[in-house]
């Protein structure tokens, strides 16, 4: 109370002291008043000044903060494939030639048939290489009794020559006979039998059991050694091949599994195994071809059908991925990997954590984690500036991958 009973007193000399000066010096009331208006617009400049700076300050920090995008930390199943065009071929294809010249007489199979190993697909007319084969073997017999003839002459030149009644001049000349006769039977003989061959040659065999895939030439063309009459496909298998550009051969190693499917065949797929890299590369289109095994028990795979195949280059099981690029390197055994610990006060908002980790393999654009992450965890994906241990940041999380599938190339 005596604070209160003083504060009036004191306004109220105030007050008097006022009434006497403006009564003294009329012009001061409005000094006065203009006085204590500028003081009043000073001061609520000030406020002004200061809410609003307080204001810009409080959006310059909330605009410092990066956006980044996050990821939580999943174990899942990794498959790395090869996407590739190519042609299916049997997996021995002949090419099927005559060894002489001569008439094409006749087939014995009809194209698309199956033809067992040892059967005749066609054959030459045999009329030339018959009337050979009989004049060597006329011309055989002859020298043959040639050759006995002299062995008799020189049985009885022997029997004379041992009674001196024969000089030995003649019995030289009779031996000379011998091994003179015995020449041409041999040469004889090397014609009957290079006859023979000639005639077994007039047929074209199957090689193994296939298929008589094109006939080229037809029926009584003349043909020479160097026509192809037909072509033929073994039924020792079917392969897949493909000519793969020379940057991407290092990806591929026999054994690799193969999945095939043709346009021919609509939802059905075609396992296989990649048995052949070529060593060499073409120099005109810079690839090299690799054959692929097809299991074909069905015989549903033709020669010269289009596929489409897809390799599996890497599969891994139940492992923990995140992107290459996410990875900062601090020397070669140190490791380091951002995530974001939320701020539950603030949705969206967190501070970034920079985690030791320990890396295992490598992928194409991603890497094994072995240790330091805990599944759930918000992994940086994708940032807007330099992260560093401690920076509060905005996070936006980005959809789970259930399967990661990676697609290295599609080739012709």
């Amino acid at each position: 109370m005596n604070f209160k009973h003083l504060y009036y007193k004191f306004l109220e000399a105030a007050m008097y002291k006022y009434n006497q000066m403006s009564l003294r010096y009329p012009s001061l009331k409005k000094y006065l008043v203009i006085a204590a208006l500028s003081i009043c617009v000073l001061i609520i400049g000030v406020i002004v000044y200061f809410v609003h700076f307080a204001k810009e300050k409080v959006v310059e920090e909330k605009q410092e903060m990066i956006t980044v995008k996050v990821k939580k930390a999943v174990k899942q199943d990794y498959t790395d494939t090869y996407t590739v065009m190519g042609t299916i071929k049997g997996a021995v294809e002949n090419e099927m030639r005559f060894e002489l010249d001569g008439q094409l007489a006749s087939y014995n199979f009809k194209e698309g048939s199956k033809v067992k190993q040892g059967n005749i697909i066609c054959s030459l007319d045999p009329k030339d290489a018959l009337t050979k084969a009989d004049y060597a073997k006329s011309k055989y017999k002859s020298e043959l009794s040639a050759y006995n003839s002299a062995r008799e002459r020189y049985k009885v030149y022997e029997e004379l020559y041992n009674m001196k009644a024969l000089s030995e001049s003649k019995l030289y000349e009779a031996k000379y006979e011998i091994e003179s006769a015995q020449s041409k039977v041999k040469a004889a003989l090397s014609e009957v039998e290079l006859s023979q061959s000639n005639l077994a040659k007039t047929n074209l065999a199957a090689p193994s059991d296939g298929i008589l895939a094109e006939i080229i030439i037809k029926p009584g063309d003349y043909i020479t050694p160097q026509d192809v009459v037909a072509k033929f496909i073994s039924d020792q298998g079917t392969n897949f091949e493909v000519d793969i550009p020379e940057k991407d051969v290092h990806k591929l190693v026999i054994g690799q599994p193969v999945t095939i499917n043709c346009d021919s065949y609509q939802g059905r797929t075609f396992a296989g195994k990649l048995t052949e890299i070529a060593p060499t590369v073409k120099e005109r289109t810079r690839t090299s071809t690799i054959k692929v095994s097809v299991e074909n028990n069905e015989g549903l795979l033709r020669s010269g059908m289009f596929g489409r195949g897809v390799i599996l280059l890497k599969e891994l099981k139940d492992v923990l991925l995140v992107p290459s690029d996410s990875i900062v390197s601090l020397n070669d055994n140190a490791f380091l990997v951002p995530v974001v610990t939320p701020d539950y006060k603030t949705p969206g908002e967190g501070v970034i954590m920079m985690r030791p980790c320990q890396l295992g393999e490598k992928l194409t654009d991603k890497t094994v984690i072995d240790n330091g992450l805990q599944i759930g965890e918000l992994i940086v994906t994708e940032t807007q500036g330099q992260l560093s241990d401690g920076m509060k940041v905005k996070f936006l999380e980005a959809i789970e991958d259930k399967v990661a599938d990676t697609s290295a190339g599609v080739q012709k």
